[in-house]
């Protein structure tokens, strides 16, 4: 099997993620049975000029977690997401629409999260990032930095980095 790797570029045109995010609510939603869900478009795709891989993050939220860890995965598979778990940082499921199984590789990334919870708040924050033009400069920085890393050296570097910025937002509200 191969190994996933990182492809760090800068996102020009942010139109084609929209539409995809669009797409990919619209077919989430016709589940049947689907708990009602919030969406939130998150990560380098959600704003022209960032850095970062070619992948939609999609942040779900749910009011309680066991909905969707009770909830048939079959549904999901249905429409090409498949459960990972990377960091298995808790209080997140993850899924992902794979566009090939053996390296890994998927376009889109479902974060689902508890309503009000910590890391709900957490992925709320560090949008906050995006927001702040010094802030910006020292993600996209990151990012141009650790564009050659293996993925569990990024994925280490990255949560790591994400967690400095959100103490760094917490202190400027």
């Amino acid at each position: 099997m191969n190994k996933r790797t990182i492809k760090i570029e800068k996102i020009i045109n942010i139109n084609e993620y929209v539409n995809t995010f669009k797409n990919e609510i619209k077919k989430i939603q016709e589940i049947p049975k689907m708990p009602d869900c919030e969406f939130t478009h998150i990560g380098a795709t959600s704003k022209d000029g960032l850095y970062g891989e070619k992948i939609l993050d999609i942040l779900v939220v749910v009011e309680n977690l066991h909905e969707i860890t009770t909830f048939d995965e079959k549904r999901l598979n249905n429409i090409k997401y498949h459960r990972i778990s990377h960091n298995g940082i808790k209080g997140i499921i993850k899924y992902a629409r794979l566009t090939d199984y053996f390296s890994m590789s998927y376009d889109v990334v479902l974060y689902i999260v508890q309503r009000g919870t910590d890391i709900h708040q957490d992925f709320l924050r560090f949008k906050e990032v995006f927001n702040n033009e010094k802030l910006v400069e020292e993600y996209n920085k990151f990012k141009s930095e650790n564009c050659v890393s293996s993925y569990k050296e990024y994925s280490l570097n990255k949560l790591e980095f994400i967690n400095k910025m959100i103490k760094r937002i917490e202190k400027d509200v």
